[in-house]
């Protein structure tokens, strides 16, 4: 059996978050992945299409200059010189099969009247409906923001903790306010993957953790065994939960008790001629199948356009989604060229959340286990990167 500093379970951003701070602090490092290809959600696919790929963002899709640890590790990549502009685009609500603006549909009287309480309301302890709504008005909220707050985690989202939705970084003046890389965003979870010190298994999911006198023995499906010092969780709760129960049943149960919603991600290349919808960022859906669209508009491509469709779990098939697709971009489904597909389950967070969390880690604490993932701060990449640079700082701590 070979042995580790710490194996990582789980390929996503967070998992090889950790793996590269692990790795950049001389431990020997191990990342296992269920699939054949890392980067969880952070997934972009790339199409062998025209006369040079084209690509769409099946999962994360943006990212800013306020995500200071993941630009670290960029940095630390030496891929800071790749990044790239992202264009300039509207955004669009879809109402009764019509692209609309935003502002058009906001009342604006009731939204001058509601927008003063933004300077002396507390978020702490509301949910999103109940904080925003009394900043843009209830109408305004009901017809409009609970679209735009529940496009974001591609879930309803009116019962999520103010909180955790939108947070306020600092910026770093020297990068791109909003970028990219010219192969998408899954070049930076490649490249961390294949960076020196870390060694990766995939097509392999973990099966098995035993807890030894002073380590740990993980088993992965295929039947090979490691021994590591440390275990790294970065799976879904109720993997981590599985995987823990044997070891740490009370923290096991916490882990389990963390929900979560599909969704179906349908990302499509159309000839750029053939599609007759002006250019946008993204599109809102309001009461539809999907609850967002993203458009590779603001990577323009000379021959095709590009959209990813975020639908509703388990709600209807693969052809159907795809009519529903030819119907919001007006064009015929023999115009979809290319389709990719992918399937996430996203977490699910409610008021109390910020508790849940610090029962977590208080059983956490001392031990050799670190758990990481988006359902934890938060579902963007900067949540995932800070949480698994929190947790390697308390392995170095524990390490002394």
């Amino acid at each position: 059996m070979s042995q580790y500093d710490i194996v990582v379970i789980g390929a996503g951003i967070s998992g090889l978050s950790l793996a590269h701070h692990s790795a950049a602090a001389g431990l020997k490092t191990l990342v296992v992945e269920k699939t054949e290809r890392v980067g969880g959600a952070v997934h972009t696919h790339q199409f062998a299409a025209g006369t040079r790929p084209f690509w769409v963002e099946l999962g994360a899709h943006t990212c800013y200059n306020s995500y200071a640890g993941f630009l670290e590790i960029i940095e630390a990549l030496g891929m800071l010189d790749k990044l790239m502009r992202r264009e300039k685009a509207p955004y669009r609500m879809l109402v009764d099969d019509r692209l609309k603006s935003i502002p058009s549909q906001l009342n604006f009287p009731e939204l001058l009247v509601s927008v003063p309480r933004l300077f002396f309301l507390n978020k702490r302890g509301q949910s999103v409906k109940s904080y925003y709504s009394k900043i843009v008005g209830r109408r305004n909220y009901d017809k409009i923001f609970t679209h735009l707050f529940s496009a974001v985690p591609s879930q309803p989202a009116d019962d999520f903790p103010a909180d955790i939705m939108f947070k306020r970084r600092a910026r770093r003046k020297d990068v791109l306010k909003s970028f990219t890389l010219p192969n998408g965003l899954q070049s930076v979870t490649d490249a961390i993957a294949t960076a020196p010190g870390i060694e990766t298994v995939t097509g392999s999911d973990a099966v098995q953790i035993e807890a030894k006198e002073q380590c740990f023995e993980v088993t992965i499906a295929n039947g090979d065994r490691y021994i590591s010092d440390h275990i790294a969780l970065a799976t879904a709760p109720e993997v981590s939960a599985g995987l823990l129960r044997p070891v740490y049943p009370e923290l096991a149960d916490e882990l389990a008790r963390i929900g979560g919603a599909a969704v179906e991600s349908v990302g499509v290349a159309v000839a750029k001629q053939v599609v007759p919808v002006e250019k946008v960022a993204g599109i809102v859906a309001v009461r539809d199948s999907f609850h967002s669209v993203v458009s590779r508009d603001t990577v323009p491509d000379d021959e095709y356009r590009g959209f990813t469709f975020h639908f509703k779990g388990d709600q209807i098939e693969l052809d159907a989604k795809l009519e529903r697709i030819a119907q919001v971009l007006q064009i015929s489904a023999g115009d979809l060229e290319l389709v990719a597909t992918r399937r996430n389950i996203l977490p699910t967070f409610r008021i109390g959340h910020g508790d849940h969390v610090d029962r977590i880690d208080s059983l956490l604490a001392g031990k050799r286990v670190l758990v990481t993932g988006n359902y934890l701060r938060g579902m963007s990449i900067e949540d995932c990167v800070s949480r698994s640079a929190s947790e390697f700082n308390r392995l170095r701590q524990q390490s002394g």
